[in-house]
């Protein structure tokens, strides 16, 4: 496998820090270590192009798409795949690896316009977050443009039940990068929050990423409102991140009277967000089923307690041991979570005991390079049937 160099592109259509394209950059870096020549093809944003390009060649291509405008406009997406064909045929790419639904169409015909190989890395649960395309998967024929799904047993699931064979599915375990993200010196850590505001005496409960109602960042808001309610006084919600949701959250924190509670940072430079994320003692990532979330594995890795749901996937339960992290019942969860925090504002040596167990196991179990070696096992060249488990 080592004796391999292959021309590999990335085609995600934002640049924007968020989860899964901190995780493409992450393994673009990983890949162009050992020798691969790698690009990122996008269409939007560019908060992260300056690291990217370290490693990789940056292209941005043409026309965006709104939400909702390949069914209005379906000609559009056929203009980018012709492009993104162009970028393939110059950088005689011999992998493709898409990210989002939509954008695993544009890959996949460009893909087999020059005859290379197209992989999806499948960032989220499609049922819950591609709805629409999801519902439709086997009738669009969109698994017909894809070699291979990179991704973990709940979504395969989700893809079975459309008709995919098992034969395509390549597990990545859950990673993170433990060397940038890492516990901080507790003097530097409090004289950071001072900055921001925040005393030291405060608990702080932390958000990163995109803010857009259909993101976690909300329910995150509703425990902090709870939080009040019940009593809790000394307590910051510290918001690192930004997006179209942008006024539509800041309404949100008016609506529940949290101006004095929240601190809003907006996009910061990728080199700060560990700094940020050390500043937070918990980090919440609530949803009725999520899958997965780099926030939480960065949390982890930083030795902070990071707080989910354990939903009908079993997704978190894969990553989120009892012992190093906090999981809470679907049923009811912004209920669970806010009790659980109440329960952890009360024990510091408690939170403290769990961040440590927390940056122990992201340590020994969350690997990138673990994840880049079934990524290149079945990028092999005459390997199109390897099933990777």
């Amino acid at each position: 496998m080592g004796a391999w160099r292959m021309n590999i592109t990335f085609y995600y259509e934002s640049l924007d820090l968020g989860g899964q394209q901190t995780q493409t950059y992450q393994l673009i870096k990983r890949l162009a270590q050992r020798g691969h020549c790698i690009s990122w093809v996008y269409v939007y944003g560019g908060n992260l192009k300056s690291y990217v390009e370290t490693h990789a060649q940056v292209v941005q291509i043409t026309p965006r798409l709104r939400p909702g405008e390949y069914r209005r406009r379906p000609w559009r997406l056929l203009i980018q795949a012709w492009r993104l064909a162009q970028c393939l045929r110059t950088s005689h790419a011999d992998v493709v690896v898409s990210g989002s639904g939509i954008g695993s169409f544009v890959a996949g015909l460009a893909a087999k316009a020059v005859g290379a190989r197209h992989f999806r890395l499948v960032g989220c649960s499609l049922a819950q977050v591609e709805r629409t395309l999801y519902k439709f998967y086997r009738w669009c024929g969109i698994d017909k443009l894809i070699d291979g799904y990179f991704g973990w047993p709940p979504v395969f699931r989700e893809l079975a039940a459309r008709g995919v064979r098992p034969s395509k599915f390549i597990e990545l375990k859950s990673a993170v990068d433990t060397e940038l993200f890492a516990p901080e010196d507790k003097t530097q850590v409090m004289e950071f929050r001072r900055s921001l505001g925040i005393a030291d005496d405060e608990l702080v409960i932390g958000w990163i990423g995109r803010l857009s109602p259909d993101m976690q960042c909300g329910n995150t808001l509703e425990v902090c409102s709870r939080l009040r309610d019940a009593g809790l006084q000394k307590f910051k919600f510290l918001v690192v991140g930004s997006g179209v949701g942008k006024d539509w959250f800041e309404k949100l924190i008016t609506q529940k009277g949290l101006q004095d509670c929240t601190v809003l940072t907006g996009w910061v430079p990728m080199k700060m967000v560990p700094h940020y994320v050390n500043a937070m003692d918990i980090v919440p990532l609530l949803e009725l089923d999520p899958h997965g979330g780099s926030i939480v594995r960065e949390a982890m890795a930083c030795g902070r307690v990071a707080l989910s749901v354990d939903g009908i996937s079993g997704a978190q339960r894969l990553f989120m041991p009892e012992e190093c992290a906090v999981l809470v019942p679907s049923d009811g969860f912004i209920e669970a979570a806010t009790a659980e925090i109440l329960r952890l504002a009360s024990d510091s040596r408690e939170l403290e005991a769990m961040g440590s167990r927390a940056r122990q196991y992201a340590q020994v179990h969350m690997s990138f390079e673990s994840q880049v070696e079934s990524m290149l096992y079945a990028m092999i060249p005459g390997r199109e049937d390897v099933i990777c488990h």
